[in-house]
């Protein structure tokens, strides 16, 4: 999973940015709210594993990540977990087949991303919970979320490359 010199350095640093997202992404207080809308960081930290590790390591992080941010969304139980967690894997599956560890990918796969776990979030709460029309809940939650995220997918990658580029410079120097 991971190679011996960087593995807890790597550790501390997924545990660090985790907690940091998650308390972006709950605490009203730090004021990183879109028309009352949280980003959702934590899904985004996740790709953002699952572009640098491997698909295992991702599945777990993503799991880890999913229901740690469960306890802030008012979601089913354990869909979130399970939502990360397959986020995660297929798109470290699809990165080792067909697709490219380049920005733009990243910015597309976390869009998707961000849109499903939207609508999958709409679609339970509609058929469990709230009628709300679609208009409304397009408008004041799935759009807001959905953009603000967005905006910070950019600062996110950028994070996590440099610390990977970090680590792998000391790990070639090691060899």
């Amino acid at each position: 999973m991971f190679s011996r010199p960087r593995s807890y350095r790597k550790i501390i640093e997924y545990t660090i940015l985790t907690l940091v997202c998650f308390l972006l992404q709950s605490v009203p207080a730090f004021g990183v709210r879109f028309l009352g809308c949280a980003p959702s960081l934590l899904l985004l930290l996740t790709i953002g594993v699952a572009f640098f590790e491997t698909a295992d390591f991702a599945l777990w992080f993503g799991l880890g990540a999913g229901l740690l941010s469960q306890m802030v969304t008012s979601s089913f139980v354990g869909m979130d977990g399970i939502l990360f967690m397959f986020i995660a894997y297929f798109t470290a599956a699809a990165l080792a087949l067909f697709l490219q560890r380049k920005f733009i990918s990243f910015i597309y796969v976390a869009l998707i991303a961000l849109f499903l776990q939207q609508a999958v979030d709409f679609l339970f709460h509609l058929l469990l919970w709230e009628r709300i029309s679609l208009g409304t809940a397009l408008l004041q939650r799935i759009l807001p979320t959905f953009f603000f995220s967005g905006i910070f997918a950019f600062p996110l990658y950028g994070i996590l490359y440099y610390f990977d580029r970090k680590f792998r410079k000391e790990e070639d120097e090691l060899l």
